[in-house]
């Protein structure tokens, strides 16, 4: 079916006004963007961000009459100039395969979809099937791509692990499949602990993956190895839970950590771990270190 895309600019104070004049005139969807492409990194617990500047895209019916669904932005919110645009028909599952192919991360990790051919890919790669879904981390962001890197390096064969955080259970399944005993994966969000569930049993890993969400963490083992993969402000919160999660001189990797915010997470953690490294990339930080 094809659609009439409403584009406009506004800012953040108006954007819920115009939503909603959006959606009595009839508007099938809203949806909001940044303008400027700037990242929201940590919003606060319970609310929806906006931009200062942001994009508004809505779509209408191809019969929608297109000068009085202005007019009334111009009447009721000043909104002076929007652009109306024919939106054909697509097959949105394909649209999404053309973005996601299979990506390497290290020297044998490899995350592949469901549509791409694994046997094209090298002899000794280490597979995680795994499609783009609505929880957080298939490994296209820097901080689940640092995460990657680090098992890559340091396969933990034989060892207990806890991956804190799962979102779609990435770690939790590319820890076992590089050798891990038993994982543990945890999260807060019920979104996340449907999808790691899904994508353990698609990777044939339920044997060894126990889920949980946070409600129903209770007294967990210590383990030689628990990963991280959230942001800085919980992760300082959650030190003292960490520390007592792991063993004795076992390992401790953390992720999602901006640049400027990771000497308060060194100083947290250097309480309990020492060795505390630093690998990098783009303004994403990943701390490793061993229990004190």
């Amino acid at each position: 079916m094809d659609w009439m895309q409403l584009t406009l600019k506004t800012s953040k104070e108006k954007a819920d006004l115009i939503s909603e004049i959006l959606i009595g005139l009839d508007s099938v969807s809203v949806t909001f963007s940044d303008t400027h492409n700037d990242d929201i990194f940590e919003p606060p617990v319970g609310e929806t961000p906006l931009w200062p500047d942001t994009t508004i895209k809505a779509l209408f019916d191809l019969e929608v009459d297109q000068a009085h669904v202005q007019t009334m932005l111009l009447q009721l919110c000043d909104i002076q100039q929007s652009s109306f645009e024919l939106l054909k028909d697509r097959v949105w599952e394909d649209e999404c395969k053309k973005d996601f192919h299979a990506m390497r991360f290290g020297q044998r990790l490899w995350i592949c979809p469901s549509w791409e051919d694994v046997l094209k890919l090298p002899d000794d790669a280490v597979v995680i099937d795994m499609d783009p879904g609505l929880a957080f981390g298939t490994g296209t962001h820097q901080t689940t791509d640092l995460c990657l890197q680090y098992l890559d390096e340091n396969p933990p064969i034989g060892q207990s692990v806890i991956d804190y955080g799962s979102g779609t259970g990435v770690l939790a399944i590319a820890a076992v499949k590089l050798g891990a005993q038993s994982v543990i994966a945890v999260d807060n969000d019920p979104q996340a602990v449907l999808a790691t569930i899904g994508n353990i049993k698609t990777n044939q890993a339920d044997a060894q993956i126990t889920v949980l969400h946070s409600d129903e963490e209770g007294d967990l083992d210590k383990v030689e190895l628990l990963i991280a993969n959230i942001l800085a402000n919980p992760l300082i919160g959650l030190c003292e839970h960490f520390s007592g999660l792991v063993k004795h001189s076992g390992k401790i990797t953390l992720s999602g950590i901006l640049q400027d915010q990771l000497e308060i997470v060194l100083d947290t953690y250097s309480k309990y771990f020492i060795d505390l490294t630093v690998t990098q990339k783009d303004q994403w930080c990943r701390v490793d270190g061993i229990r004190k």
